[in-house]
């Protein structure tokens, strides 16, 4: 047992060599000493012990949850804890480090415990936790976006530090840290006999004498703490938590004793330091290039990758066979005439959006480009998202749920880099690969046979990668990084001809080219074998359709940039009304898409009048509250389903 202790503690000695040895040549010795003193060994130093406390707040979440998926990151713990440290921030811009910390304290356990919540609400599951976690943490995140954009003057420094910054420029702050870092390991050392017996089961660990649910908590608010102090002092260092306790097993198979797990806990946290600590060495590695990337951008593009590796292994396979769930809401409107009902509230709606004036508007009509752009792009989005539930008979598809409308920002930005003055057919083409890509890996991933939950994780992965990415890209395209950032937050900010016509004509292409295929279309979530039965071409009309809604996606997100959740909301809410034939199911979720932007858009230009809330932002803090409704009144349905 002691090898492999040996063995990982020399990889840290070895990266914690290369560190040192590799640093940047300065020629006055006085200036190379104090970089030492003051930068790099206070940099190593956080690197270590950040590193040390995710990975620990890992294993114990995973232990006591008995959960391989789950980690800080992927619970929403580190994005809770940016937002309650950004709130600190804004409604105190003179506020401490150790208010800071506990800001990020409250933030993290207020949303970690809603995530724990609403999953056992739901009937539990480890794959839905982790799904309520992500969707949680994308709308958290959202806000923190929002947050740190319109209040940039009070919270100074945290963009940088949100992406994970562990640079350090002296040794203050680990002088400051030095006591709450011991105490979190300490603790974390005195709760592993109780850890061990979480490896044997509730039932044995209860009668072992073990108080269960009384120590789950109290463990998972240690974790919660030890993630939230590391996230308060660096930021957001993904996936570590998530990566270093499945390392440590890969060196390590545990047997349930006390000893074993002080031997996996001592094993993951060495691996979590030298994460952490290689993710600066690249960092810096660049500055050659006369930029820093943020630290946590290699741990993400490490981390993601992974977490997908996860969900096709034996354990993910297993948990896919147990998510059998179907999700879906009931209509509202039961009568022999659901269409008819349907499309009169879609049209007084439309009209309200369309006469009514948005409180802050100038001039004497709101129909104007800006109006005109935000529907044809919520159009073209809804009906994108329509066309994925169908041919991925999955209820959560959609371009932003499942990476599409990202990774094609992702192509966007590198066009950008290379080509600054690219034009709106560049970008449409590049929008267009990137969709293309991941519709690609989400057919590879249906033929898989992944369940729901998996393909939606593997979607929200997916979207973390190319965003990680796409701010790697904004780096060292800074330049272009104001013009790249219209795309991330998505906005019809500069709505002109050049991009309305290009977008209009697109769309009534792609719609009319889906009318001889309408009838297909209600067939093909019957399966495979009715379909074929009544001379349908399957493979043929899929590889149409998935070509469709990939160019729908890209010229929605080149003119636009990446909406999220306009694309998984239309078409549940046109649902709603009773509509399920796609001749009605389409053009009523485009409306309802085209609706939902407008007034996004409208209120994010009047909330904050003269400033401007970016559309894209709006709806995904709404996008993210139905989401988790979603998951809540589908899975509920399911368990009730299970108990008659």
């Amino acid at each position: 047992m002691v090898k492999p202790l040996l063995s990982v503690s020399s990889l840290m000695l070895l990266s914690i060599a290369v560190y040192f040895l590799s640093r940047p040549n300065i020629a006055p010795a006085d200036l190379a000493q104090a970089m030492l003193d003051y930068v790099w060994l206070p940099t190593a130093a956080m690197a270590l012990l950040t590193g040390a406390l995710f990975a620990s707040s890992g294993l114990f979440i995973q232990t006591t949850l008995d959960n391989d998926f789950a980690s800080p990151s992927t619970l929403g713990i580190s994005a809770g804890a940016l937002l309650g440290a950004v709130l600190v921030r804004v409604l105190l811009p003179e506020a401490g480090l150790s208010l800071l910390w506990g800001g990020a304290l409250l933030g993290a356990a207020l949303l970690s415990l809603l995530v724990l919540t609403v999953s056992q609400l739901i009937g539990g599951g480890k794959l839905p936790v982790v799904l309520i976690g992500m969707a949680l943490g994308l709308g958290a995140g959202a806000v923190s976006s929002l947050l740190l954009l319109y209040f940039e003057n009070q919270t100074d420094g945290l963009f940088l530090w949100g992406s994970g910054q562990v640079l350090q420029t002296n040794t203050e702050l680990l002088k400051q840290t030095a006591l709450p870092i011991s105490l979190a390991l300490l603790i974390g050392l005195l709760a592993l006999p109780r850890l061990a017996l979480f490896l044997l089961g509730d039932t044995h660990a209860s009668t072992l004498g073990l108080a269960v649910k009384r120590w789950r908590w109290a463990i998972l608010l240690l974790a919660i703490s030890q993630a939230a102090l590391a996230t308060a002092l660096v930021g957001m260092v993904g996936f570590v938590g998530l990566m270093a306790p499945h390392l440590a097993r890969l060196v390590l198979r545990a047997s349930h004793t006390r000893q074993a797990m002080l031997l996996q806990w001592l094993l993951t946290m060495i691996l979590g330091a030298v994460l952490v600590l290689a993710a600066e060495w690249c960092s810096r590695s660049l500055l050659f290039l006369g930029y820093r990337l943020p630290t946590g951008a290699f741990t993400a593009l490490l981390g993601a990758p992974y977490f997908i590796y996860l969900l096709f292994q034996k354990s993910g396979r297993a948990l896919a066979a147990t998510e059998t769930q179907t999700i879906a809401l009931k209509p509202l409107i039961h009568a022999r005439a659901q269409w008819v009902l349907g499309g009169l509230i879609l049209l007084l709606l439309a009209t309200l959006t369309l006469c009514l004036k948005m409180p802050g508007e100038l001039g004497a009509s709101w129909v104007n480009q800006r109006v005109l752009l935000a529907g044809l792009g919520g159009f073209g989005l809804a009906c994108a998202g329509t066309l994925l539930q169908t041919l991925f008979k999955n209820p959560m598809a959609s371009p932003d749920i499942s990476g599409v409308s990202a990774f094609a920002v992702l192509l966007i930005a590198c066009v950008l880099v290379i080509y600054p003055g690219a034009g709106q057919f560049s970008l449409t083409i590049a929008a267009l690969v990137g969709a293309g890509l991941v519709i690609g890996l989400l057919s590879w991933g249906l033929k898989q046979q992944l369940s729901v939950s998996q393909l939606a994780l593997f979607g929200i992965v997916i979207s973390a990668f190319a965003g990680t990415a796409t701010h790697i890209l904004l780096t060292f395209g800074s330049s272009t990084a104001s013009v790249t950032m219209m795309w991330l937050a998505g906005t019809t900010y500069g709505a002109s001809t050049d991009r309305i016509l290009p977008l209009a004509v697109v769309l009534l292409l792609s719609l009319g080219s889906i009318v001889p295929f309408l009838r297909s279309l209600d067939i093909l979530p019957l399966g495979e074998i009715i379909p074929r039965a009544v001379g349908i071409p399957l493979q043929h009309q899929r590889r149409i359709l998935l070509i469709v809604s990939a160019l729908l996606t890209a010229i929605c997100v080149s003119s636009i940039g990446a909406i999220s959740f306009v694309g998984l909301l239309a078409p549940h809410c046109a649902r709603l009304l009773g509509l399920y034939r796609h001749v009605q199911l389409l053009p009523a979720a485009g409306l309802t898409g085209a609706i939902l932007l407008i007034w996004a858009d409208g209120l994010g230009r009047s909330l904050l009048s003269p400033n401007e809330i970016p559309a894209g932002l709006m709806v995904s803090v709404i996008g993210s509250l139905y989401f988790l409704l979603l998951l809540f009144i589908g899975y509920r349905k399911n368990n009730d389903r299970a108990t008659q």
